[in-house]
């Protein structure tokens, strides 16, 4: 029983000791601030799917960085969605309104200055001068399938057909023109064929054509103003139209940045929420291989043993 109280007395001093040592620990490294890593539980509600914020970016733009949340974002996402409708602004203005708009007028120009009738006289008039009516026919008649077809229909057509052969072509229209086209547009690119400028009032016939013509060879039949405007008006629709392919490039170009960027914001929000937020120092004081024991104190008073 004697040595009881010796036993306690060393216990007592050993642990006094112990308390030192935490002590001056604890003056050397100071108080270091610890922020709470939330859990999946703690943090519902406030997690971000990546893979939700990607396609709601890549069907809207910007609406997944709005999903995401936070101000940068925000910024990111209106700037995307602002781009977004004035793409498809321009499209509907460059390549759908002013094209339409630029297609009646080509169109409305041709009703009145090129006519039918008055093609398929002077062509008739040519070939009663020809001799080699098959070489003529080959020669200015490539595209009078689709001519015959675009205005007549298919049944205008054929091996035997009245319309396609030049020398009963008048004829043909004589009988069966009702002033209306089969198929409009395709009679209004068919004429823009050099091989239709006697259809235009203001053609001025090329006299050495006839010379050629005999000698079954290709001339330019004639020089006309309205045919070379024609010309120009269905140019500036064509460019008008090449123009969808760039702001539909672009559109699909914007989906496809703001979904990567709606997907990595939502992953660097998530990290965000696990992060350990140390000071430059407590960093420093911790990768020098302190044991601190308890005397790191978190900021919720969760007590962090390292």
């Amino acid at each position: 029983m004697k040595f009881f109280p010796i036993l306690f007395l060393i216990a007592f001093a050993f642990a006094q000791e112990q308390k030192s040592d935490a002590d001056k620990r604890a003056e050397l490294l100071g108080t270091v601030n610890v922020s709470r890593v939330h859990s999946l539980d703690e943090v519902k509600g406030t997690y971000k799917s990546p893979r939700r914020a990607m396609f709601m970016s890549l069907i809207v733009p910007g609406s997944g960085q709005f999903y995401v949340g936070g101000q940068p974002r925000y910024i990111r996402g209106a700037f995307y969605l602002a781009e977004e409708i004035a793409l498809i602004t321009g499209l509907y203005y460059h390549s759908m309104y002013k094209y339409d708009k630029q297609v009646k007028k080509y169109q409305r120009f041709a009703k009145a200055h090129f006519d039918i009738g008055r093609y398929e006289e002077a062509m008739k008039g040519i070939t009663v001068f020809e001799e080699n009516r098959d070489a003529f026919q080959m020669n200015y008649g490539s595209e009078r399938e689709n001519y015959c077809k675009a205005i007549y229909g298919p049944s205008a057509i054929g091996s035997d057909s009245k319309c396609v052969d030049f020398r009963y072509s008048m004829d043909f229209y004589n009988i069966y023109n009702n002033g209306s086209f089969y198929d409009a547009p395709a009679f209004y690119r068919t004429i823009a064929n050099e091989n239709f400028v006697l259809g235009w009032e203001d053609t001025e016939f090329n006299t050495n054509a006839e010379n050629a013509i005999s000698e079954d060879e290709y001339a330019k039949l004639g020089e006309s103003k309205n045919f070379n405007s024609y010309i120009s008006m269905r140019k500036r629709a064509t460019d008008l139209a090449d123009r969808q392919a760039i702001f539909l490039g672009a559109i699909i170009v914007n989906h496809i940045v703001s979904a990567i960027d709606a997907a990595l914001s939502a992953k660097a929000h998530n990290n965000s929420l696990y992060e350990e937020k140390l000071s430059f120092m407590d960093r420093l004081r911790l990768n020098n291989n302190f044991t601190a024991g308890e005397n790191f104190r978190a900021e919720t008073g969760i007590v962090y043993v390292f």
